[in-house]
């Protein structure tokens, strides 16, 4: 468990390894200084001892030995050594110091007489008593010491000063740091764990969210932005992960753009291979009747069969077979090519008014056959942008379907006006009615409201089919519902730049 924490945790890592450098850090600098005290309080020591022993003899070569107790008893005070004077013939010398030794310890550590071979030299001590006057540092097996010539005022003969300070001073320093050791342990600890826990924080904090950051990035969660102000490298990464995130957001936005575009292209092209299968298929299913009546006929018509033998009558019927099949085929043949795209749509402004009279005056031979009136409202000079040919073709089977839908006596009303902005026009015809269920198949290829199916009214079910596919090349609407005593067909032209109507 805690090999794992260690290893997923940044922050539980940086905390260790500032807590054990500052921890060894502390015992590393306690030990250099337990080592280093002893050494340097002696050689500092010595350093002072020297000066004052210096400052000391310089005193005594000016004053009398008899007046020269206080000055040896100040210099022991000072620098708490043991101090022996002694004659060249090795007595002691009495200066009136209350504080000064008579003679030198006999404990074997240092000898010192006045002796002198034929060369000057003190045998014990190996220095030249004529070169004794200034403190030296004299070193024996076991102690250390300042000897100094010193000659009195109102003197000729020299008199050996020789002071050594009381030992263990350094081992007292050390004996006191290794006494403070627990405390020192114990506020070293404290303070380890306070700056490693304040630094693997301040470090960790800014590494631990921008890991956090480019997770969720991972994730494609590119909401969340560093905004980071700092201006080291954590910054610049900061900031630079704000910058991909952000045209990795722009590029996911694309490709998703793209994808749903391409998406619907391609449940639009799925839908046109239905549409166009269902098409088909109706189509064959269409022709395959009138092919099979005319092949019938034509072949009672070669055998002479029953009521065959009535050839012109029965070529009559052929041929209106045949026209129908022609007429189907027209037709199809348009919406192939409008599905395709091989007819273009011709853009030019023209009086939708006179071509809704026109169709009219086709038209009104066939209502009166009927026994059907025909009513126009017409607003005058209405003019839309759009193939003139191919919006007569769907009036005229707006207008058709009209008439050959409603019962003899009907009463059929055109109106073209302005709604709003946009030109419409209303067929409505009464007598007729279409059931609910049929309504939302209208615009369906070779779809027929009529209960039995039957072809009586001469339909071919794809004109309203024809129709909604040239409004809708011409951002034109076409709604159909039922009225109190009819059918209303409404179709709805988009509102043109280049739209003018007169009205009266």
């Amino acid at each position: 468990m805690l090999q794992k924490i260690f290893r997923e945790h940044l922050s539980v890592r940086m905390f260790l390894l500032i807590f054990l450098t500052l921890l060894a850090a502390g015992a590393v600098t306690f030990g250099l200084t337990a080592w280093s005290v002893p050494g340097a309080y002696t050689a500092v020591a010595w350093d002072d001892l020297q000066k004052q022993a210096a400052v000391l003899v310089r005193e005594l070569e000016e004053t009398p030995r008899s007046q020269s107790g206080p000055l040896i008893d100040g210099f022991i005070r000072s620098s708490r050594c043991d101090v022996f004077l002694l004659t060249a013939e090795g007595i002691p010398a009495h200066t009136g110091s209350a504080l000064a030794g008579g003679a030198l310890p006999e404990d074997g550590s240092i000898t010192v007489t006045a002796s002198e071979d034929e060369n000057g030299i003190c045998s014990s001590i190996g220095l030249p008593l004529s070169a004794l006057s200034g403190p030296s540092a004299v070193t024996s097996l076991h102690s250390y010491g300042i000897l100094a010539g010193v000659t009195f005022a109102g003197e000729d003969s020299p008199c050996i000063l020789y002071a050594f300070p009381h030992g263990g001073g350094e081992y007292l320093a050390l004996r006191a740091l290794i006494r403070m050791a627990p405390s020192l342990l114990a506020v070293l600890l404290i303070f380890s764990l306070f700056c490693a826990l304040v630094c693997s924080r301040y470090i960790s904090r800014p590494i631990i969210r921008l890991s956090r950051i480019a997770e969720r990035m991972a994730g494609l969660d590119f909401k969340q932005e560093c905004q980071s102000r700092r201006r080291d490298e954590i910054g610049v990464l900061g900031r630079s992960l704000d910058q991909m995130a952000g045209r990795l957001l722009d590029a996911l936005t694309r490709l998703e753009n793209a994808n749903r575009s391409l998406q619907a292209e391609v449940d639009r092209e799925r839908a046109l291979d239905r549409e166009r299968t269902s098409f088909f298929s109706a189509a064959s299913h269409e022709l395959k009747t009138p092919v099979t009546i005319l092949k019938g006929q034509l072949s009672g018509m070669l055998d002479g069969i029953g009521v065959y033998r009535d050839r012109d009558r029965y070529l009559l019927r052929s041929l209106q077979v045949t026209e129908r099949m022609e007429r189907l085929v027209r037709e199809m043949l348009s919406i192939s090519r409008m599905s395709a795209g091989e007819t273009a749509v011709r853009r030019e402004k023209f009086c939708l008014t006179e071509l809704i009279r026109q169709l009219l005056s086709q038209d009104r031979e066939l209502t009166a056959l009927r026994g059907q009136t025909l009513d126009a409202c017409l607003c005058p000079d209405i003019f839309v942008d759009g193939d003139r040919a191919l919006i007569s073709r769907a009036m005229e089977n707006l207008l058709s379907n009209a008439i050959l839908h409603s019962p003899s006596g009907a009463h059929i009303q055109v109106a073209c006006a302005m709604d709003g902005d946009c030109p419409q026009v209303m067929v409505t015809n009464s007598g007729a009615h279409i059931a609910d269920q049929a309504m939302p198949h209208l615009f369906e290829a070779f779809y027929r409201a009529e209960a039995s199916r039957s072809r009586s009214t001469g339909g071919s079910g794809l004109g309203l089919y024809l129709t909604k596919m040239i409004l809708d090349r011409h951002g034109a609407v076409c709604t159909i519902e039922n009225t109190e005593d009819g059918v209303r067909a409404a179709v709805h032209f988009p509102p043109s730049s280049h739209l003018h109507t007169k009205h009266t």
